[in-house]
């Protein structure tokens, strides 16, 4: 079993990952939503992969610190109130980072769908395009049927 205070210094850490690894997340955002702007599909494609992997990271960081906070040992009142603090200033600095991108997430998915609503109009005037031409071609030759015709 782990004593109150190694959990805690075990809780310090992967919160600091966690604030680097949004950090990471953060510039991915912002290079997508550039990347949606100039309509980059490569890029997009590129770090849509990264922020997932991202995303994968803190997912397991998050079920690290769950695990670790289960035990019975642990309890947040036990702590001293100097981390108490550091543990609370590490969960603003999270919920404020998140908060500040949420509206970049937010321009992101708008650019997205308008793009994704492009896309489908220029399908369906390509599928209209091929119906068009297909009404002015020919059937495909066939013999005339004639009874005198010779065989």
């Amino acid at each position: 079993m782990m004593e109150t205070e190694e959990i805690y210094k075990e809780v310090c850490g992967r919160l600091r990952e966690k604030i680097q690894l949004l950090e990471s997340f953060s510039q991915a955002t912002f290079t997508i939503k550039d990347a949606l702007e100039s309509k980059d599909i490569r890029r997009i494609t590129l770090r849509v992969k990264e922020r997932q992997g991202v995303i994968n990271e803190i997912e397991r960081i998050d079920k690290e610190v769950d695990n670790i906070t289960q035990q019975d040992s642990f309890s947040i009142e036990k702590l001293s109130e100097k981390a108490r603090d550091l543990i609370r200033n590490y969960s603003d600095k999270i919920k404020t980072t998140l908060e500040s991108l949420a509206d970049v997430d937010k321009k992101c998915l708008t650019l997205a769908g308008a793009e994704h609503e492009c896309l489908k109009s220029d399908i369906l005037k390509v599928r209209q395009g091929f119906h068009v031409s297909r009404g002015y071609r020919g059937v495909g030759y066939q013999n005339p049927r004639f009874l005198d015709m010779k065989r």
